[in-house]
């Protein structure tokens, strides 16, 4: 069985007597391995080693690690400004640590050196902790060498802190102090079982935007305009030194494959670009978000209760600071309730690690931790009531409501947004679709025939373009009215659809002419493509009016082409297909 104690520092005096006689001294004599965690607000680098020193002189073989944090969770209940320290003692368990620096670009090799020595560690790891210095390290490269030699093993930590200055973040284990490095500590044991969950509780806000340009761990633009412009316009954010402590709140919401994930802009540079912790990628698209209290909430309300199932016999917290902030005095909804299940201990964060198979580093989430030595015990009956003390007198309906009015007219916003957005759409389709045919149109087919020359300047990713002419519309029209030639149009239109990719972009050219841009197809390809329209339109009954013919141009693009040199050469080789014989396909080569 797991034992814990928590004891929030004061001094060496109270914490040599705990050492010597109290909690801490009984669960030592029957524990086989001792884990100690030390969160604390400051890196008062002598403290820590008084400190340390003072827990290795009584629990010389205790794995000793700890950071530098922008808030304590101590019993469930977050402190500030204090050092709180986790004594955690295993019955049957065992507890391996890896320490080591990192220098500024040499963070993939040591996660995978530390994924090497922790696998050596032991063959039943079931899973580990790790702490990091995210102000001075790219915390997901260190994730991704982690990943490619740990093997699955769940992973969970969080990234040290320092109230929101910014400036240095501390790590530590045993006498060894790190601004710049990692802490692993691997739990094994037959008989160790650890649960491990996270949430959000963050809506999207705004209109969807594209990352247009970044470096590193930097935005530079978001959808070709300087990064900060969006903190500035909507949020009214200065560029100041409390811009982190201003924009933590509204955090970039990312959709990838684990989900949605947030990431927390910490500083801006003087071109307006955004500094983050955690990775971003050119391309990806985004919506600012903001705290839904009473979604956090809810959520928290599922973990504890799923936490609870599982009978953990002591409970790790690592979860962002932003938290704090959005949550304020109500910050203890979430964190309490762990307590009234096990010991509950942790710190607040810059920035979460996560999973097994992939390791994530989160933002803005809470990450709960459960560990349990032995089989599961049976379940207690069902406890009733809240873990929060009602005050003197009982509750207050009047007091703290003022986040939830922000809660319910930020919904609202996001409502109306949602309504902007899909109108926005409608008309954007609307705009860019061929009213009769409901292809795309001249405006649509320009801007995509731009963006497949800009593909192919910049990757050297190969397009080609076909160009039909129905032949002998004019008859179509002269002998049967406008209204049979659109149905003829409508018809060909539908061919088209039916004969080609879906990553082709199709429309209607102008009149009778219609225009294909096929994606990473070279000219031989486009070709083959053009004869399976051919035959395809050949084949069709029109009612009325029977089967009509089409001409078609073929031109793919070369070095150096412009989107009107490309159409001018399909169109030649049109020209060429009529004067030909019609009915037919023809390339316009390069010359």
């Amino acid at each position: 069985m797991i034992q814990h104690v928590t004891h929030v520092f004061t001094d060496l005096e109270a914490l040599a007597a705990e050492l010597a006689a109290g909690a801490v001294a009984q669960a030592a004599e029957k524990s086989r391995a001792q884990l100690v965690q030390i969160y604390c607000a400051g890196a008062d680098r002598a403290q820590l080693a008084a400190i340390t020193s003072a827990i290795a002189g009584k629990l010389p073989s205790a794995a000793i690690v700890g950071a530098t944090t922008t808030g304590e969770i101590a019993h469930g209940r977050l402190m500030t400004h204090h050092t709180v320290i986790g004594f955690t003692f295993f019955e049957s368990s065992r507890v391996c640590v890896v320490a080591m620096d990192c220098d500024d670009g040499g963070e993939r090799e040591v996660g995978a050196e530390i994924g090497r020595r922790i696998v050596r560690c032991a063959s039943d790891t079931a899973g580990m902790l790790l702490l990091s210095t995210p102000l001075s390290i790219d915390v997901s490269a260190l994730l991704e060498g982690l990943e490619s030699t740990l093997g699955g093993l769940p992973v969970f930590g969080g990234g040290a802190g320092d109230y929101a200055a910014m400036n240095t973040s501390l790590v530590f284990a045993g006498a060894r102090q790190f601004d710049s490095g990692a802490i692993a500590v691997a739990f094994s044991g037959s008989d160790l079982h650890v649960e491990s969950r996270s949430y959000l509780g963050w809506r999207p806000l705004s209109r969807s935007m594209r990352i247009t340009q970044a470096d590193g761990l930097c935005v530079r633009r978001v959808d070709d305009r300087p990064a900060f412009d969006i903190y500035r316009r909507y949020l009214r954010i200065a560029d100041d030194d409390r811009f982190f402590l201003n924009a933590l709140e509204f955090p970039f919401l990312l959709e990838r494959e684990a989900g949605l994930l947030a990431r927390v802009p910490v500083a801006v540079d003087a071109d307006g670009a955004l500094q983050f912790v955690a990775d971003i990628r050119e391309g990806e698209t985004f919506r600012i978000g903001y705290g839904d209290i009473d979604l956090v909430i809810e959520r928290s309300q599922v973990l504890h209760d799923s936490m609870a199932r599982f009978r953990p016999q002591v409970v790790f917290l690592y979860t962002c600071g932003c938290r704090r902030f959005l949550m304020q005095e109500d910050v203890d909804l979430e964190t309490l309730p762990f307590e009234a299940t096990a010991p509950t201990f942790g710190f607040y964060t810059y920035g979460e690690f996560f999973g097994s198979s992939s390791l994530t580093l989160l933002n803005s989430t809470m990450l709960a931790v459960g560990l349990r030595e032995g089989p599961k015990p049976p379940p207690e009956p069902m406890k009733h009531g809240s873990t929060r003390a009602a005050p003197p007198g009982g509750h207050d309906p009047y007091a703290n409501k003022h986040t939830r009015v922000v809660s319910r007219l930020l919904r609202f916003i996001d409502a109306v947004t949602s309504e902007l957005e899909a109108s926005i759409r409608e008309v954007t389709a609307l705009s860019a679709t061929d009213r009769l045919t409901r292809l795309a149109n001249r405006t649509r087919l320009d801007q995509a025939l731009d963006e497949q020359v800009d593909l192919a300047r910049r990757y050297g990713t190969p397009f080609s373009i076909i160009l039909l002419d129905v032949d002998h519309f004019k008859q179509v029209n002269d002998a049967h009215g406008h209204l049979a030639g659109d149905e003829v149009l409508v018809g060909v239109a539908r061919i088209l659809e039916a004969n080609t990719r879906s990553v082709d972009v199709v429309g209607r050219w102008g009149g009778e002419e219609f225009l294909v841009i096929a994606p990473s197809t070279d000219v031989d390809q486009a070709v083959l493509a053009a004869e399976k329209l051919r035959l395809a339109l050949e084949g069709a009954e029109f009612p009325l009016i029977g089967r009509r013919t089409g001409s078609f141009g073929v031109a793919g693009y070369g070095a150096g082409d412009t989107a009107g040199a490309l159409v001018s050469r399909a169109d030649a080789a049109l020209y060429a297909a009529k004067k030909a014989g019609r009915n037919r396909v023809e390339v316009g080569r390069e010359t």
